[in-house]
């Protein structure tokens, strides 16, 4: 008797969806045609735009004239097609002072899309000139020069902000392969300084010739991998020691998504958080630099925030 039931109720509600679809059929004739409906997604800037120039207008007073520490982040450009919305410039804080493309020689047209919205938010965009990495393949200042100057026309056509330079000083070798390396050190400066834009290297100092050193706005230093504050103590005071041309105020801290640092107890912190304490506590020094920005774009608790709270940490009344 219960499949009986169940079969007899089942019959009845099929029979019950037949009837309300013949139902349906006959009276909705007049407007089953498709329609267009407008999904267009509105930014803020479109929602509100008087809100929004006022927010542009914050953001350009904190960042170009108001005394702060320096956010500068590297960005791994180039990937393509990308995985999510954290491969995008576009996704990144709207407070940070500078983004260097780590791949500028493969520049996308998503890139160049979303560099002129950085911009707007007056963080400056600076090309990345690796070269740490490409050094072996140019063997003479001829090659270098022309390296530099195809990246002082990219950067003209995209009106970016400027440069960020790597090289690695020779600390050995012979008088001439010392002298040979501190010529392109020199060649690189000049040309890219010339452009009168921003320039920061990153790196150890000892590659930059000391009289160029006031021609850069930062030096990022190499601390990226270190992961003990009394070992971060003892280079930051080094490098003050052995580059008396070089202010505090030119000196970024480099830290990197996902690093840890053990402050003097040993315990471990989260490098982008704990940074910032260093960068006030062993200076004031210029700032930070992120590195890796865009890895673990959707967890909560790593990019987005984290950076975040870094940035209201050496700068609380932003």
């Amino acid at each position: 008797m219960k499949h009986s039931y169940l079969r007899s109720n089942l019959m009845a509600c099929l029979l019950t969806i037949a009837i309300a679809g013949g139902y349906l059929f006959t009276s909705c004739e007049d407007w089953t045609d498709p329609e267009e409906v407008d999904y267009t997604i509105q930014g803020p800037d479109k929602q509100n735009p008087e809100l929004w120039a006022r927010y542009m207008e914050s953001l350009r007073i904190y960042k170009l004239e108001r005394e702060h520490y320096i956010t500068y982040a590297s960005f791994n450009n180039g990937v393509e097609p990308s995985k999510n919305e954290g491969n995008y410039l576009r996704s990144l804080p709207d407070s940070l002072d500078f983004v260097t493309l780590a791949n500028s020689e493969n520049i996308t047209a998503a890139d160049r899309e979303d560099i002129p919205g950085l911009q707007e938010k007056s963080t400056r965009v600076l090309y990345h000139v690796d070269y740490a990495k490409k050094m072996t393949e140019l063997p003479d200042d001829a090659a270098l020069g022309a390296w530099l100057d195809k990246a002082v026309a990219t950067v003209a056509e995209l009106n970016m902000d400027g440069f960020a330079f790597s090289g690695i000083p020779l600390y050995g070798g012979t008088d001439t392969e010392q002298a040979a390396r501190k010529a392109s050190a020199r060649l690189i400066v000049s040309k890219l300084s010339a452009t009168g834009k921003a320039l920061v290297f990153e790196g150890d100092p000892t590659f930059v010739d000391a009289a160029d050193m006031e021609k850069l706005n930062y030096v990022v230093l190499n601390t990226a991998d270190i992961e003990r504050a009394v070992a971060l103590k003892l280079l930051v005071a080094n490098t003050l020691e052995t580059h008396t041309t070089l202010s505090k105020k030119q000196l970024i801290l480099a830290t990197k998504m996902n690093g840890k640092l053990a402050d003097e107890n040993g315990t471990w912190h989260n490098a982008v958080l704990e940074i910032p304490n260093r960068v006030v506590g062993l200076g004031p020094l210029g700032g930070m630099a992120i590195y890796s920005i865009g890895e673990d774009y959707y967890q909560p608790e790593k990019n987005y925030h984290t950076c975040r709270t870094a940035i209201q940490t050496m700068n609380p009344s932003m």
